[in-house]
């Protein structure tokens, strides 16, 4: 059977709705809050479950079989080794940028530059847990051990990619998405990235302009003190943000449709550019509304209890200060937890639906005579993307 006839594809659809996945997420950051982050690795699996089930493929939903306790034990195991690893790290560089410069400036630039590797390390061994976690028709996606060599790759590209004044970053990510494909697994069989580099160059242009184009005018305004020439700002700041979301979006339809698997097996995604800004518009605009309202109704809400129990405290300075503590990290956690949780609603789920609704996979036959592979299960879960925070629990 061909792979270009309508049989031999597979189409893909979300099946969940917002209002369920808001219900959700409303409940676990509640409890999330009220156990000062404990139950966070509980509700970040909740939400992955919800998440995989809703996105089905062939009428099949994904499954995913991370567990909360793993992912408590490897968020615990990569802060001890961060916190042991900044703190050698920073202690070294600060003391060397006092000999030898005369202030810590440089030595701290050096120390969160030197941390850049370790983000790297933490984004493939987040996504290798997550693939290795995700079943589709019971059979088993998995991503092989290669954290420390997709963060080499990634740190050289960059430093390419700087000194090529970007003209190197599309290179960059095709190498990178090359890496994890080449590594990543569904049953027995592996994927390959077919798509090369240079036609990733050309959707990559306006947004290099921009940038081009806000360095030039800072050196302008600021270096020559040429303000007049501020108003460039208003040209290369707007091409600068679109042609950087233009790229985004065009570079991940390119590369994910050249994604090939087995034989004929692919897939195909139409993500467009001005849905993906229209989503980011009102998705944020929709966050920063529902953050408002429950700013107003909070501080109502504060304002009666301060009534009613100021006249009962003779002198507020007598308060334990534990009680300031546990106020203070009650509401960063409210703020901080409630925002990641209002964009997963509204705007990385919309995103998703877009996404979902235009996949289709091709070679159905092919993907049909896969067979499970080798078991590739992480014990220490993805501690080291949490720390880090990607993704907001997806």
């Amino acid at each position: 059977m061909s792979s270009g006839t309508a049989l031999d594809r597979m189409s893909a659809e979300v099946v969940g709705s917002k209002g369920a996945l808001f219900a959700l997420v409303f409940k676990t950051t509640a409890l999330t809050v009220a156990t000062l982050g404990i139950y966070s690795f509980w509700a970040r699996t909740r939400t992955r479950r919800w998440l995989w089930s809703s996105l089905r493929v062939g009428g099949s939903p994904f499954e995913y079989v991370g567990q909360p306790l793993e992912k408590l034990m490897g968020f615990v195991i990569a802060a001890v080794i961060v916190a042991v690893y900044l703190g050698l790290i920073v202690m070294v560089l600060i003391f060397a940028s006092l000999n030898l410069f005369g202030g810590p400036g440089p030595g701290t630039a050096a120390a969160f530059g030197l941390l850049l590797p370790v983000y790297w390390f933490a984004q493939y061994r987040g996504l290798r847990y997550l693939l290795n976690h995700t079943r589709w028709r019971g059979i088993s996606f998995s991503m092989t051990p290669g954290a420390w060599r997709y963060s080499g790759l990634a740190t050289l590209w960059t430093l390419l990619s700087i000194l090529s004044l970007g003209l190197l970053w599309p290179v960059r990510q095709q190498q990178l998405w090359r890496f994890r494909a080449r590594n990543t697994y569904y049953g027995d069989d592996h994927f390959r990235l077919t798509i090369p580099a240079r036609r990733l160059v050309p959707p990559f242009l306006p947004a290099l302009a921009g940038i081009w184009g806000l360095a030039a005018t800072t050196y302008i305004v600021g270096g020559m003190e040429r303000e007049d020439y501020a108003w460039l700002y208003l040209l290369f700041g707007p091409l600068a943000v679109f042609g950087w979301v233009h790229w985004k979006t065009v570079s991940f339809r390119l590369l994910a449709s050249s994604l090939a698997f087995a034989g004929a097996a692919g897939l195909t995604v139409r993500p467009a550019t001005g849905r993906v800004i229209g989503i980011h518009t009102g998705g944020w605009l929709a966050v920063g509304l529902v953050l408002v309202v429950a700013l107003i109704a909070a501080l109502f809400a504060f304002g009666f209890l301060a009534v009613s129990a100021l006249p009962q405290i003779e002198n507020i300075e007598e308060l334990d200060p534990i009680w300031f503590v546990l106020g203070g990290l009650l509401f960063y956690l409210t703020f901080f937890l409630g925002r990641s949780a209002l964009r997963l609603v509204f705007v990385t789920y919309p995103l998703i639906r877009h996404v979902g609704q235009g996949l289709e996979v091709r070679g159905a036959a092919e993907v049909n005579a896969v067979r499970k592979g080798e078991s590739s299960h992480m014990h220490d879960a993805d501690g080291f993307a949490n720390l880090f925070d990607m993704g907001s629990g997806i």
